[in-house]
């Protein structure tokens, strides 16, 4: 009898019986679109809808497809992961564990226990941070990406096994509340409060690295985490408490640091928390306090000597921030805020930044849009200004200024960004067409050509189309550049009449909202349900009246 009869006789197929050896030696592989149950119990699952049957067959709770985030976590919740200690090697962050990825699938681990897991993001310049203990996915692929390669130490506790990154603080001053919320950040808010994803993302390889090492940038990052979380399930109230905590503790820190800055010097640690802040504010959707936080921003920046007297990561991500929030929040808020502030061109080669993307040129638009009012006394000067904005605004192109694309940027990440720099560029000139309109109506009218409008190169009802239609060509799902869309969205939605035009904003706005977790947009949408259900009035009538400093960042 051949080797295949053989086979036959004992009831086996030589060819399904390798496949099984090979599946057993290789084990099932871990899926991120699974329960939450099976996620939890890193074991594979078939996604059956409505409960897998996996835990069917088990006689376990099916937890749905959520995400682990939708509930607040208590902070001695065990999230964190268990692993078996490898052998000693060196290694090297990989696509597979990228800052792009979703958030990694934790195990338990003693809730007293000072590690976290997923952390393979180092510091892009060098420091004097301490060793941290970090927590490895079990199942992570640890080979080499490109040619930067980053010795990593390995070190094994009592149970779990951790890197040590050589350049990122101890966490053992850290409590588990602050891990909680360190860790949501690293795996969520670092992801959706940014308008670019990348492997270069700031708000990691820069904020959490000097966070490490700084209490004081601790608290500002737990503050803007757990208002993130609270915002992202359902306003809850323990995380809400946090949040409100962590704020009062990292302005008691501040305003220690300022009684030290006379004889020291302004800290960069103090003045990243402070940029936290108005993020914050923004996440929380203030109509007050955010501009007081970028007021003192720019002055201590201008104090500390400007963007020059800080190494080039930390530069550029303030001022990525600084001039997109305040080139955005020119539209809604009169106050003036230094349009330069020293070392500025030192930035003239950057990476695409993570909050600005592709618009640039035109967000740099908005002050001047909302200064027309200002020449209206000299019709020259003001048409020719009218003409200049028109004309930038014509002849823009995404490609007009050159950017370095960060690492892990990927195309489509990239098209995003480009059609959200269109929605600008389209918002841009319903916003001259509202302005000038506002000048006509207004005690400037006498200085006011009535056709000034006509001699705007894209009218209002074209701009407005153009942006409804590309919106509504794009599911506006979690891709964290859809987040930028507040601006265009607001400003459309102030300046359509039809009721169709009106319901796509409110339902775009409620995604970013669900999406995104900030409160701005929950403001947007509130100030424009008063604007149509009021009186006629102008959009900026209606923030003067109620005394709002909205922010559309």
């Amino acid at each position: 009898m051949n080797q295949l009869d053989t086979a036959n006789v004992s009831g086996r197929n030589p060819v399904q019986g390798t496949t099984r050896k090979r599946a057993r030696r290789e084990g099932s592989k871990w899926t991120r679109s699974g329960c939450l149950t099976c996620k939890k119990r890193r074991k594979r699952c078939d996604e059956a809808k409505p409960s897998c049957r996996s835990c069917v067959r088990l006689g376990l709770a099916c937890e749905g497809y959520g995400s682990m985030w939708a509930e607040p976590l208590k902070p001695s919740a065990e999230i964190f992961q268990q692993v078996v200690p490898p052998k000693r090697r060196r290694i090297s962050p990989s696509p597979s564990v990228s800052a792009s990825s979703p958030a990694a699938p934790v195990e338990q681990l003693s809730p007293n226990s000072t590690v976290f897991s997923g952390y393979t993001t180092v510091p892009s310049t060098p420091s004097d941070y301490g060793a941290a203990e970090i927590c490895t996915p079990r199942d992570e692929d640890n080979e080499s990406y490109g040619n930067e390669d980053v010795a990593l130490d390995v070190a094994h506790s009592e149970n779990c096994t951790v890197i040590i990154p050589k350049q990122c603080g101890s966490l053992s001053h850290l409590s588990n509340l602050d891990l909680h919320y360190l860790q949501y950040h690293m795996e969520q808010g670092s992801r959706l409060l940014a308008n670019l994803e990348s492997d270069e993302n700031p708000l990691r390889s820069l904020i959490i690295p000097s966070a490490l090492s700084s209490p004081l940038l601790m608290k500002a990052l737990c503050a803007v985490s757990a208002m993130h979380l609270a915002n992202r399930s359902c306003g809850n109230l323990s995380a809400q408490t946090a949040a409100a905590n962590y704020y009062v503790r990292t302005m008691s820190g501040l305003r220690s640091a300022l009684s030290k800055s006379a004889v020291e010097g302004f800290p960069t640690d103090s003045i990243l928390a402070v940029a936290l802040l108005c993020k914050y504010e923004i996440v929380r959707g203030s109509v007050k306090q955010w501009a007081v936080h970028l007021s003192a921003l720019e002055k201590l920046v201008i104090s500390r000597g400007g963007f020059s007297t800080f190494d080039q990561d930390t530069a550029e991500f303030l001022w990525g921030l600084f001039v997109y929030a305040h080139n955005v929040a020119s539209v809604t808020n009169r106050r003036q805020i230094t349009n330069y502030i020293p070392g500025e061109e030192s930035l003239s080669v950057r990476k695409l930044d993570i909050y600005i993307g592709y618009t640039e040129d035109i967000i740099r638009l908005c002050p001047r849009i909302a200064d027309l009012p200002l020449v209206s006394h000299d019709p020259v000067a003001l048409g020719l200004e009218i003409h200049t904005i028109d004309s930038s605004l014509r002849n823009w192109t995404h490609s007009s200024t050159p950017y370095l694309i960060p690492k892990g940027a990927t195309d489509a990440s990239l098209a995003r960004l480009r059609m959200v720099a269109e929605c600008f560029r389209d918002a841009a000139y319903i916003y001259l067409h509202s302005t000038l309109e506002r000048m006509s109506q207004g005690i400037v009218a006498r200085n006011l050509p009535s056709l000034w409008s006509s001699f705007v190169s894209r009218t209002k009802q074209v701009a407005l189309r153009r942006c409804l239609d590309r919106i509504q060509s794009f599911s506006l799902d979690e891709n964290c550049e859809y987040s930028a869309l507040t601006f265009p969205l607001f400003i459309t939605g102030c300046e359509s009449e039809s009721p169709a035009a009106r319901e796509l904003v409110i339902q775009s706005l409620s995604k970013l909202e669900t999406n995104f977790g900030i409160g701005n947009t929950k403001r947007a949408k509130e100030l424009l349900n008063i604007l149509w259900n009021g009186e006629k009035k102008h959009w900026l009538d209606v923030l003067e009246q109620l005394k709002w400093d909205l922010i559309l960042a």
